[in-house]
């Protein structure tokens, strides 16, 4: 799967919502996107770092984190200790990684920032208690041992939060029908966990299940009024056509929506489009025919016999292809759900086309935001053209 630039423009009013669909729908005139095309769906890179955010408030989470960033700042600053510190690596045959400081808008940079401290946790010791980095005295730079301990269960908590965020963001294959599966192993994750035995661990499972459940709860419920493309998207998917992290009725109801669009994406492409054909909207009133007959005439009583006869046909082979796909069993999840389609397309002409169209949907704005990242590189002051 590749992601495609289709415009590029200078934005000189304020990056309001209101402004930025203006700009969109004029990208899409200009390339002649139908709207009705256009999905909404919520980024889920950004509904997770509210998960893990609001998890992590319990009060002796948040003073461990302080500390730990606390620590990092002070390493940052003094070029004594950073020198010190590769020393003590050398001296203790540890990798020789620099420390990282998190950001407040990524929840995972705070993740790496404690695997890295746990990583460089004895060095770390070994330099602040050397009296040419700590003055005797000033020792409040070290985390206390219940902290580093506090810090460690966080980082095989978050692990999973971590791999999903990782997954989610990708751009060169099916992301979005993922989501209801890993949403469940999350939550599964959680409540198996036996590692916290802190009432701050506890505190941190207690609050990322209730999160879990009341953001992506709603996967394991479909709607039809709301047409949800998340879990139209995973019944596409040929790792997840079973649908198991539903209950069996809402399956069928799903599969039952996965035929209906299929029907009607196949009977757009039915309607001719030469002048003259029959569109299957406007039926003329014929002649000596009075105002209720054409009143009582549907739609396709202007059709023959033979073509209503091979509408019917069309219509049953769709079906049976629903039927069919919905029948086998699911390929592994290491496989491409996209190359899967692509090889069989011959198998099932109509899905397929209906498949890409939710499949390639993004689960999180990340490929977006990497594109405002490599132009933010190139349109700069310090790099004014282009070099080879």
């Amino acid at each position: 799967m590749k992601i495609l630039t289709l415009a590029t423009m200078p934005l000189d009013e304020r990056h309001t919502g209101a402004n930025i669909a203006t700009w969109l729908e004029e990208v899409v005139a200009k390339f002649n996107i139908s709207k009705h095309n256009g999905v909404s769906v919520r980024c889920a890179g950004h509904t997770l770092q509210l998960i893990v955010n609001s998890s992590l408030k319990d009060t002796s989470i948040s003073k461990a984190l302080g500390a730990a960033r606390t620590l990092v700042e002070h390493f940052k600053r003094s070029e004594l200790a950073n020198t010190k510190l590769k020393e003590k690596q050398h001296q203790m045959n540890t990798p020789e990684h620099k420390l990282i400081q998190d950001v407040s808008t990524r929840w995972n940079s705070t993740y790496f920032m404690v695997e890295r401290l746990l990583e460089q946790r004895w060095p770390i010791t070994a330099t602040l208690s050397d009296p040419e980095v700590t003055p005797r005295g000033k020792h409040y730079f070290d985390l206390k041992p219940d902290q580093w301990s506090l810090l460690e269960a966080l980082t095989q908590g978050l692990q999973p939060f971590q791999c999903a965020t990782e997954f989610l963001s990708g751009q060169e294959y099916a992301t979005l029908s993922c989501l209801p599966q890993l949403a469940k192993g999350l939550q599964r994750s959680v409540q198996q966990s036996l590692r916290f035995e802190t009432a701050p661990g506890q505190a941190f499972l207690t609050k990322a299940s209730k999160e879990l459940t009341e953001r992506w709860g709603s996967f394991g419920t479909f709607f039809k009024e709301k047409d949800n493309k998340v879990l139209l998207s995973a019944a596409l998917d040929p790792r997840f056509r079973k649908l198991k992290f539903m209950p069996a009725e809402q399956r069928i109801e799903v599969q039952s929506t996965v035929e209906v669009l299929a029907m009607r994406s196949e009977k757009e492409s039915w309607k001719p489009t030469e002048e003259g054909q029959h569109q299957g909207v406007i039926v003329p009133r014929r002649e000596g025919e009075s105002v209720l007959e054409n009143l009582l005439q549907s739609d396709t009583d202007s059709l023959s016999e033979e073509e209503e006869s091979h509408e019917d046909q069309k219509i049953q082979m769709v079906r049976k292809e629903v039927q069919m796909y919905f029948s086998e069993s699911q390929i592994p999840k290491q496989e491409d759900p996209l190359g899967w389609w692509k090889e069989n397309e011959g198998r099932f002409p109509s899905m397929s086309k209906l498949a890409r169209s939710f499949l390639c949907i993004p689960a999180t704005s990340t490929p977006a935001e990497r594109i405002f990242s490599a132009a933010g590189n190139i349109c700069s002051q310090k790099k004014s053209k282009l070099v080879k």
